[in-house]
């Protein structure tokens, strides 16, 4: 058990890093914004589900990639004063469709680390539950053995001297000693049930941090999703509000004549 104990507590020092892009700052200050993404703490060896770490990962160097480039070029589209949201708009939906992919897969792989640790949180839960039975029951057997042995020791030390009372005292010390024998069982079943509540309550300690732990990293990819939406939309604004600003080079238009009158 100690040996399980020791496996699980260094996983609550696994790393995490903050998230660098919590405020959006303007436009031309985020172009490089993916390089802020949340860092994933490393897992032990052997990951339980690797195929969805691997999965996620690689969404994610894809988000980074269409993040760099992309809000460069909007940049650099802004920096023109010309409205052309048509192009920024669709360089904006791609980004934010590679960050929400990542997003969906990065959730996904700690939502199946949750609810398999929830798991072993209620498995453990259930033998605890049986041992502190147990407990009980070792409890009433040390107290019902005392009982015995205490009661045929006062019994001895009544008994009158004669050649039965002799085969009765040895009947007894028998009787007391095999008494104590159990005492002595029941003395180390009760130590061990200790030692191992002790153990139990101490690893079920160490997986609720982690299951903590868990929802606080799906917590950080969400506010990095929001965040980045947020960043993404001032962008989008900007862009919507150079094409307000142009107005047609004419204010009216001149209707045609009509029967030698002017409109």
């Amino acid at each position: 058990m100690k040996q399980l104990i020791v496996s699980v507590f260094p996983i609550l020092m696994l790393p995490w890093a903050p998230l660098q892009a919590q405020t959006p700052a303007p436009a031309a200050t985020q172009a490089a914004s993916a390089s802020a993404t949340p860092t994933v703490p490393a897992e032990v060896d052997g990951d339980r589900f690797a195929s969805l770490r691997e999965l996620a990962d690689r969404l994610k160097a894809i988000y980074e990639m269409a993040d760099a480039d992309n809000v460069d070029e909007i940049q650099k589209l802004l920096k023109t004063r010309k409205c052309q949201i048509a192009r920024i708009g669709g360089l904006l939906d791609r980004t934010k469709d590679a960050l929400n992919q990542w997003v969906d897969a990065e959730k996904k792989y700690w939502t199946v680390w949750g609810e398999a640790e929830q798991t072993r949180v209620d498995g453990q839960q259930k033998t605890l539950a049986a041992m502190e039975q147990d407990q009980a029951r070792t409890s009433d057997l040390l107290e019902n053995e005392k009982r015995d042995r205490e009661e045929l020791q006062r019994r001895k030390a009544n008994l009158e001297n004669s050649k039965r009372t002799a085969e009765i005292n040895s009947q007894i010390d028998g009787l007391i000693k095999d008494i104590q024998d159990s005492e002595a069982r029941l003395n180390e079943a009760q130590q061990k049930y200790d030692s191992l509540t002790v153990a139990i309550n101490n690893m079920r300690a160490s997986i609720s941090a982690r299951l903590v732990n868990i929802r606080q990293q799906k917590n950080r990819v969400e506010a990095f999703e929001l965040d980045m939406n947020a960043f993404y939309e001032e962008n989008r604004k900007a862009a919507q509000e150079t094409c307000n600003t142009k107005q047609p080079d004419t204010q009216k238009t001149p209707l045609p004549k009509r029967g030698g009158q002017q409109q």
